[in-house]
């Protein structure tokens, strides 16, 4: 069995990005799905990496995931990663891994290991949290009337800067703490923070919302700044989560000597795929 072609499909659902999904077809009719992360502005970049890898996958066997991914890395990245980069290839290594699925018959979970769990809990996200606290409260009740027990949002206003003003600051403890009394104590509130503070703003404010008990303080700084990333967790009294801008396992490996984080969310969508 051979790869015939790699065909991409950018989706507007009507929301703030695009969605980007990769169809890999072979000669024997089998073909398979994956998706790839998109950001704003950038998803036609990563369409078009798409399209480039798939090139080289053509002739191939789906089956041979790791050659692939290891020379996409070494020959066509030139073993340099960047977000487009690992996005395309996320998606094309789904879509190998679904044919090689429907090959043998079994679900993907049983080819890496098998089941370890028979369910997984899950929070909602992109229901809001924005607006003033108020706002921010009716929205997360209205999420938990849904049967959430975890809502994750992100409460700090304006633009993505390492630099806080005091009213941003203190809007956002507001929003926690609207929502935390809206929700009850049983509810997890997961707090995004995008990666965007310095260390000594990200501390600061983590400190000022521990009284609401956040389930967990996301991506407070980002890991581009590894040694800053440690040294704000190990002053930050709240469960530090990163994983979003990690590519490829050498980095996650990084973030663990260095206990970055406590936490880890790698994006499948993103970080080179389900193996990886």
């Amino acid at each position: 069995m051979q790869v015939t072609a790699v065909k991409t499909f950018l989706f507007d659902p009507g929301s703030a990005k695009h969605w980007l999904f990769v169809k890999i077809e072979t000669d024997n009719g089998l073909h398979g799905w994956g998706e790839c992360y998109t950001q704003l502005d950038r998803d036609l970049a990563i369409e078009a990496h798409v399209q480039q890898l798939g090139r080289y996958l053509v002739g191939r066997s789906p089956f041979a995931i790791k050659h692939f991914t290891f020379t996409a890395y070494t020959d066509f990245a030139g073993k340099r990663g960047a977000m487009e980069f690992y996005s395309a290839l996320s998606g094309i290594e789904h879509a190998l891994w679904d044919i090689v699925g429907k090959a043998t018959g079994q679900p993907i979970y049983n080819l890496l290991g098998g089941a370890f769990r028979g369910k997984l809990r899950v929070y909602a996200n992109g229901w809001g949290g924005g607006g003033d606290p108020e706002q921010a409260a009716q929205q997360a009740q209205a999420v938990v009337a849904k049967g959430f027990t975890g809502l994750k949002f992100d409460p700090f206003p304006g633009p993505w800067r390492a630099y806080i003003d005091k009213r941003d600051e203190a809007m956002a403890v507001a929003r926690v703490k609207a929502v935390r009394e809206a929700v009850g104590p049983e509810v997890d509130i997961l707090v995004e923070v995008h990666r965007r503070l310095a260390p000594m703003h990200a501390i600061r404010v983590a400190r000022m919302m521990e009284p609401y008990a956040p389930f967990w303080y996301e991506e407070p700084v980002s890991v581009r700044d590894l040694g800053g990333l440690a040294a704000a967790k190990g002053e930050i009294h709240l469960p530090v989560v990163t994983g979003e801008e990690v590519y490829a396992k050498i980095e996650f490996q990084e973030v663990i000597e260095r206990r970055a984080a406590d936490i880890l969310n790698p994006d499948v969508c993103n970080c080179g795929g389900i193996l990886e």
